[in-house]
């Protein structure tokens, strides 16, 4: 004959399946909330991602141009030149009478034609340099039409209840804003009102129930006097603004705004602004002057400029075992290996085959060559490292058995 349950056991099974049941939801609200997290993050990532290649198009727009510009102010120099030896030319035919007279006169006529032509082109490209400036600073400052916040961006936010609270906050790389006695609260993918929502959401979770929040871009206008704007490879691009008593330079902005990505080639950065209307473009060699060969020649900067720094066109890729895959530049006067590249990467992690590494190397037209390196060959002395050349890429495959 069963016994009867006991109450105290029915208790306890409720309790316990009302508890599964929590968690069970609790994960689920998580995994959901994660879930909206990422699509908004990767929303802002997407964001950010078409905002850089927006720039890197206008600065290579802006190559184009200043190529151009300097080829035309050569030609402008080269017709003066024409013009002035023409007219010296035509007046001494004139002064002796010559039957040359016509003929300089001609060459005068042709010579000018060709230099008001020439710098009627110079004058139209100048206009064009100068418009991709000010495209560049308004697309740096933030599309009006984009109204998805994304890291890096400035956020002047307003809490009625706590004016302790209302300052301006800046978004960070992991997308979030930190604010006093809540936390960090997530806001990149965001729209300012779902900004406003999050904030107040993390408020009245322990702080400030029903908080009344307002949200607004603060520093994204171009013509804004107090911000540089910072392309390229910079550790956080973007528009940056001039700390209070902070007089910049080229060298000084980039190494107090965070520094540069391992790619950045510090031999070839520009400066591009507008000086009386016109656009201006100006090359650095900020390694010579961090290298002490070359102090003179930093440049002071003015509210507005636009800082570009390139990536180098001479990079490696290392991938597979190693600590830190990733790309790699060959800096001048470099001789960098194979087995230099994976040391630089952080070295092996455990179970790479050190027998079995090789280079993959393009050949043009699609074919590529495959070069076997032995590490363990290479530190005994007999074998040869590889010489590294542009795009190589060297692979560190893992052992399939650790014994």
């Amino acid at each position: 004959m069963s016994k009867p349950n006991s109450p105290l056991l029915v208790l306890l099974l409720a309790v316990m399946l009302q508890a599964v049941s929590a968690m069970s939801q609790s994960s689920i609200d998580s995994a959901t909330e994660h879930k909206q997290l990422r699509d908004e993050f990767k929303k802002a990532e997407q964001a950010a991602a078409k905002m850089e290649a927006e720039n890197d198009a206008g600065t290579r727009d802006l190559d184009k141009l200043t190529r151009e510009r300097q080829s035309l102010e050569a030609d402008v120099i080269h017709y003066k030149g024409q013009v002035a030896y023409a007219q010296g030319q035509l007046e001494i035919a004139q002064k002796n009478n010559s039957a040359d007279t016509q003929k300089w006169n001609h060459e005068l006529i042709s010579a000018k034609s060709k230099l008001e032509n020439t710098e009627a082109q110079l004058q139209e490209v100048n206009g064009k340099i100068r418009g991709a400036i000010v495209t560049l600073q308004q697309s740096m400052g933030g599309s009006p039409q984009s109204n998805v916040i994304v890291p890096g961006d400035n956020l002047d936010v307003m809490v009625a209840e706590d004016p302790t609270l209302s300052r301006v906050y800046e978004v960070r790389s992991g997308g979030s804003v930190f604010i006093p006695q809540v936390g960090k609260v997530q806001v990149a993918g965001k729209d300012l009102a779902g900004a406003e929502a999050a904030i107040k959401e993390a408020l009245g979770q322990n702080y400030i129930k029903d908080a009344h929040v307002a949200v607004e871009r603060n520093d994204r206008a171009a013509g804004n006097s107090r911000i540089l704007y910072l392309v390229g490879q910079f550790s956080r691009s973007g528009p940056w603004p001039i700390p209070a008593g902070f007089t910049p330079t080229v060298v000084t902005t980039i190494l107090r705004s965070g520094g540069v990505t391992k790619t950045a080639d510090l031999t070839r950065v520009r400066l591009l602004r507008l000086v009386g209307g016109q656009g201006v473009v100006e090359e650095v060699n900020v390694q010579a002057i961090l290298d002490g060969v070359s102090l003179p020649s930093d440049l002071p900067l003015n509210a507005g400029d636009i800082i570009v720094i390139p990536a180098f066109a001479n990079v490696v890729y290392v991938t597979g075992s190693v600590k830190k895959p990733g790309t790699m530049p060959i800096l001048p006067d470099d001789e960098l290996t194979a087995y230099t590249a994976v040391l630089r990467s952080g070295g092996f992690v455990r179970f790479a085959n050190r027998a079995k590494i090789f280079v993959l190397r393009d050949r043009g037209n699609g074919e590529k060559q495959r070069i076997d390196v032995n590490i363990k060959r290479v530190n005994k002395g007999t074998s040869n490292d590889v010489i590294l050349e542009p795009k190589d890429i060297i692979v560190v495959p893992e052992r399939f058995f650790s014994f």
